[in-house]
């Protein structure tokens, strides 16, 4: 939760640099520790839109929402998105007064959600203290992302201290304890913050000024409504209230401690810059392309659902017509609508990776992505065998396939079968196995147009290899991934 004022920036790493979440071959097991006030909801909605991750528990703490009050809704919240049996438990309860806005917070929309967000009776635990302890016990390498009070934290390490190197890191939207002005999350319990602070911890928490941060307003609100789907349509829910409608119309919220969920999954947002004043450095939020991440994230797009794709060098994949050569700009917007940002992306990168575009390369990136459809998997999640040799044009296919899955050479996740030579490869994630080789027909065609292109233009010409460029762009505008391929599925994984 926050304090309606704005705050000094406030960046504490204590050894905790961003997380590179894009080459986890896992999903990344997490803890999320909420006083479910409405930017709380925000961000957990927003998480539970990255397959990258695990949750593991659900606690709640003494803030907007009393403990007991706010596991109820996270439970909603939990059950609306489709997260599965997570764990919800309440923390302890504070002394003193509640914040005046409790009442708010408790109520909100929750009525209005129909009967599916009747609470699911998920596994329980007397206390807060049990959940995260049995959570800890089994798992380690958690990420504890705190987007309340410090409090169920401080618990833990006062009744169990081993527990804390079972966290790999926190992840915390408030500042230091010693600040000159405490963050509403770290000073609604003071001392749990002291105690959090000094046991050792890798902590990254970050308090923006709110004109740094997102504003959740009628323009960002209205966009989050329009793009249909559970969790769009769920916030639109919570949001619905005459009140809580009042606010965003007048510009009072911020995307608080969703800052500490886009920090978490996508850390290129997050850069120091020199300052205004031209003395120092200062902490920059992207927010034109935080405010595309979220949405992204809410829409279900493919490169979020399947594994985002983060940039390294780039701000943003272009798919402007000033960023690209004149014939692709001319096929970008209608193949962008027809088969998505994800494969968009990947076939820019395959053809830079190629030096050329390359009919198999593209078909390979199609391919691959096919493949992460089918076998629900994200980048880096797949092992590949090509079976596309070692010799042009059929072994291009192999480029695709690497930039596609994220299955390369160098993480030893590919491999070429030593034996075959023809269009396809095996894909594998966990125990599931599938088989792609492009059709027979598809194969027909493009030996056709490429015999066509020796005869009008001769072999390897500069004309040649400029009609070939011209059908490599038809391809990867007419061809649908979903239905240019055998789709083989392996007993046993074989």
């Amino acid at each position: 939760m926050h304090l309606p004022r704005k705050f000094l920036v406030t960046i504490c790493l204590l050894c905790a640099p961003a997380l590179a979440l894009a080459h986890s071959a896992t999903k990344i097991p997490i803890i999320v520790d909420t006083d479910m006030a409405l930017d709380d909801i925000r961000a957990i909605v927003l998480l539970s839109q990255y397959e990258g991750v695990n949750l593991l528990a659900g606690i709640t703490s003494d803030g907007a929402c009393a403990p007991e009050t706010g596991a109820v809704n996270l439970r909603r919240i939990v059950s609306r998105v489709g997260w599965g049996p997570v764990p919800v438990a309440a923390g302890r309860a504070l002394e003193g007064d509640p914040p005046p806005w409790r009442p708010l917070a408790e109520s909100m929309g929750w009525s209005d959600l129909g009967e599916t967000l009747e609470t699911t009776p998920l596994t329980t635990h007397r206390d807060g203290f049990e959940l995260l302890s049995e959570t800890l016990a089994r798992q380690d390498n958690v990420i504890y992302i705190c987007l309340g009070p410090l409090s169920n934290l401080a618990d833990l390490l006062l009744r169990d201290p081993s527990l804390a190197e079972r966290i790999a890191v926190v992840q915390y939207y408030g500042s230091p304890p010693d600040s000159p002005e405490p963050s509403w999350n770290t000073a609604r319990d003071l001392e749990s913050a002291k105690r959090v602070f000094a046991a050792g911890l890798r902590i990254r928490c970050l308090q923006l000024p709110d004109d740094q941060l997102l504003r959740y307003d009628k323009d960002l609100a209205d966009a989050v409504c329009g793009l249909g789907g559970t969790a769009s349509d769920l916030l639109c829910a919570i949001h619905s209230s005459d009140r809580v409608q009042a606010l965003v119309t007048d510009g009072h919220f911020r995307c608080w401690d969703e800052a500490a969920v886009l920090d978490l999954l996508f850390p290129e947002l997050f850069a120091w810059q020199p300052a205004a004043s031209g003395a120092g450095l200062e902490w920059h939020f992207d927010l034109a392309l935080g405010r595309q991440r979220y949405l992204d994230l809410l829409a279900g797009d493919l490169s979020m659902k399947h594994g985002h794709r983060h940039t390294v060098n780039l701000r943003a994949f272009p798919t402007e017509p000033e960023q690209l050569r004149a014939d692709v700009a001319a096929i970008a917007e209608e193949t962008l609508s027809r088969h998505g940002r994800e494969e968009w992306n990947t076939i820019l990168l395959t053809n830079e990776l190629h030096r050329h575009l390359g009919i198999y390369s593209i078909l390979g990136a199609k391919m691959g992505i096919r493949a992460r459809e089918l076998l629900a998997g994200g980048l880096d999640d797949l092992s590949v065998v090509s079976c596309a040799g070692s010799t042009p044009p059929l072994s291009c296919l192999t480029d695709g396939l690497q930039v596609a899955t994220g299955a390369t050479l160098g993480r030893g996740t590919i491999s070429v079968h030593p034996q075959e030579s023809r269009p396809g490869a095996t894909f594998r994630n966990g125990e599931q196995a599938v088989d792609l080789q492009i059709k027979d027909d598809v194969i027909a065609q493009i030996r056709a147009d490429i015999q066509k292109c020796i005869d009008e233009h001769g072999a390897l010409t500069p004309a040649y290899w400029s009609a070939v460029r011209a059908l490599a762009l038809r391809y990867w505008l007419e061809m649908d991934r979903a239905r240019i391929f055998k789709e083989v599925w392996l007993k046993d994984g074989r």
